[in-house]
């Protein structure tokens, strides 16, 4: 009793939270679109008006979702380090750690990659995706400005441009073969050639 008390009283951040935590596990059941606020809400363990005192519409509750995955995602991004570690060595660090985090937990990662795919194709949410794959460029041309503060900025985004493509190949390769030896080798493979890239650059 004192527990239902408890919850009655949170917030509405809170609430909003709440069922996006439970959207994430119903969306690894059962894909994007046939998660229904019926079921997120069950699985939230709260009465389906809910949702409609947090959320204006299922929509609204992906662009929640895209905005707080995001910004996660982005607060523990990559870091080339210039100081310590080659190019090379600093961007197969990078890539050896996203798999390690995709490995971990395959199953959010789809909702995920079915999240960005839905705002693709929805009008309300077109524009949300093209604000975070701009996030993450402006994220990656920042890294290596510090490596190469000497190249010309639409240099840089051309190249960061390829670094994420590299990445979005290789997450989708893991999450559709799971062979951890293929993923390994190709990043290797990846972080070598962009570093021969950058170097050619120099010549």
């Amino acid at each position: 009793m004192s527990t239902e008390s408890g919850a009655s009283r949170r917030s509405l951040a809170e609430r909003r939270q709440q069922l996006m935590d439970a959207a994430i596990e119903v969306m690894s059941e059962r894909g994007v679109v046939a998660s229904s606020t019926r079921a997120i809400t069950e699985a939230a363990g709260v009465p389906q008006g809910m949702f409609h005192y947090c959320f204006d519409s299922k929509s609204a509750l992906l662009r929640a979702l895209l905005e707080r995955e995001s910004e996660r995602t982005l607060a523990t991004a990559w870091q080339l380090n210039p100081d310590s570690d080659s190019f090379a060595t600093s961007l197969s660090k990078v890539l050896h750690a996203q798999l390690a985090r995709i490995r971990s937990n395959p199953a959010q990662y789809l909702v995920l990659a079915d999240l960005t795919v839905a705002a693709r194709t929805d009008p309300e949410l077109l524009e949300l995706s093209r604000w975070e794959r701009r996030q993450f460029t402006e994220l990656v041309v920042r890294q290596l400005e510090r490596w190469r503060p000497d190249r010309p900025s639409d240099e840089l985004r051309t190249l960061a441009a390829v670094i994420l493509a590299g990445i979005d190949g290789l997450t989708e390769a893991w999450l559709t073969m799971r062979d951890d030896e293929a993923s390994i080798a190709a990043a290797e493979l990846f972080a070598t050639s962009i570093s021969n890239l950058v170097a050619s650059q120099d010549r």
